[in-house]
């Protein structure tokens, strides 16, 4: 067991060089490359097979072997593109699959055919380059794999009849033609690694942003929130002392002293966003960071809150987690503010392909003109629609109580953090 975990060790080690040493792409750069080069592959395979169809020799010898290979690339090709889209896991050992049956329908064109070095097939090699160092963005391993197919047409143009005519120079043609394989390799990979390298900033970027807020929030916890939390409880104390004083200024005193306090409960559960949102940042689940924020929402607001959910959730991206409490946070908001509700309900569905966001109410409705209020519901509605999803909202059929739904189109096996 000991030598078969060391051998097992060793060979990750050995493929840990060889990423460094050739540079291999990243799964996402690795998936985006792919996704590049089978839309390119899809354009030149349909050509291939319109002009293999056009005006077809049926009796020619190679009219079956290219059309059988062209089918199988397609094929392939389609499978490839289909683990991409449906969020699947994809190698490079797919890319390289289909760079190697790229060049041997080219060279298998060109031999069969039987015109030799002025078959004008060979400019397929090019598209098949941009294609391989797309995908793969080393430069030592895309000039390795221009060498060795510059290594096959050179010799293929020298040794198939008709070759590279030398007494009209025709070898400066030949050399012309290697050349652009190089430079094509060249640009693709000096665009791609440009590409790269944004891409790498963009989620460098990303994350420092991230962890710029999950210190935020500890930040407000420990600081701004903890000073609300005690002025609160100093305006209770003294609501208790002003209620036993007997006096003409005693009525007033109360009345400002709750004015103060709800302003005080109020602005502790504003707090909460930054706060209860930096779990978001940490990659934990969305369902379990609403289950605390409904319950810090009864804690602070006396108003009983929980959450209902089901469905098992699946790894949502982190905007999409994001957007969603915000949503949830500003119908508990606007329920506290303005409904005067006695009971919060969040519900949460995942379903096959959606998931469904609930805030409902039992408070006094909404009035006729609630959308022209302010900014919450078009904010609610806005970060709806970023997700591709829509917001509605109803009032119960008594006219009281209020419902505010997110719906949300997702696919199961497209997650991320």
């Amino acid at each position: 067991m000991s030598r078969a975990l060391d051998l097992q060790a060793r060979l990750h080690g050995v493929v840990a060089q060889s990423r460094r040493a050739f540079d291999l792409s990243e799964p996402d750069d690795l998936r985006y490359g792919l996704r590049i080069s089978v839309w390119v592959r899809w354009f030149l395979l349909i050509a291939w097979l319109l002009q293999l169809n056009y005006r077809p020799n049926f009796t020619h010898p190679a009219y079956i072997p290219s059309t059988v290979f062209a089918l199988v690339v397609l094929a392939l090709n389609a499978y490839v593109h289909y683990r991409i889209e449906s969020g699947r896991k994809v190698t490079w050992h797919w890319a390289l699959v289909l760079s190697a049956m790229d060049v041997t329908i080219i060279t298998a064109g060109i031999v069969v055919s039987g015109s030799g070095f002025h078959n004008n097939f060979f400019v397929l090699y090019y598209p098949a380059l941009a294609m391989f160092a797309v995908v793969f963005t080393s430069f030592r391993l895309s000039f390795a794999w221009a060498t060795a197919l510059a290594a096959v047409y050179a010799a293929m143009s020298l040794l198939l009849e008709p070759g590279v005519g030398f007494d009209i120079k025709e070898e400066k043609v030949l050399f012309i033609r290697i050349a652009v394989m190089y430079g094509i390799v060249a640009a693709v990979n000096l665009v791609s690694r440009f590409e790269r390298i944004r891409r790498r900033e963009a989620v460098e970027r990303e994350r420092e942003l991230q962890r710029e807020r999950i210190e935020l929030s500890q930040t407000i916890h420990d600081t701004i929130a903890q000073s609300a939390y005690m002025i609160g409880l100093g305006l209770e104390t003294a609501i208790t002392i002003a209620d036993a004083r007997d006096d003409d200024n005693r009525n007033e005193l109360l009345a400002k002293l709750a004015a103060t306090h709800a302003l005080s409960q109020s602005t502790m559960w504003e707090l909460r966003h930054p706060i209860d949102i930096g779990p978001i940042f940490e990659g934990r689940e969305l369902g379990r960071v609403l289950r605390s924020h409904a319950s810090t929402f009864a804690t602070i607001t006396s108003i009983p809150a929980e959450l209902v959910q089901s469905g098992r959730e699946p790894q949502l991206p982190t905007a999409t987690r994001r957007l969603l409490f915000s949503i949830a946070h500003n119908a508990m908001t606007n329920a506290y503010r303005h409904a005067r509700a006695s009971r919060i309900t969040i519900t949460l569905s995942f379903q096959e392909n959606s998931l469904h966001l609930s805030v409902s109410d039992d408070g006094i409705g909404l009035p006729e003109d609630y959308a022209d209020r302010g900014y919450g519901f078009g904010s609610m509605r806005t970060d709806a629609e970023r997700m591709g999803g829509r917001l509605d909202i109803a009032t119960g059929e008594s006219g009281r109580g209020t419902t505010v739904t997110c719906a949300v189109p997702y696919n199961p096996q497209q997650g991320g953090r």
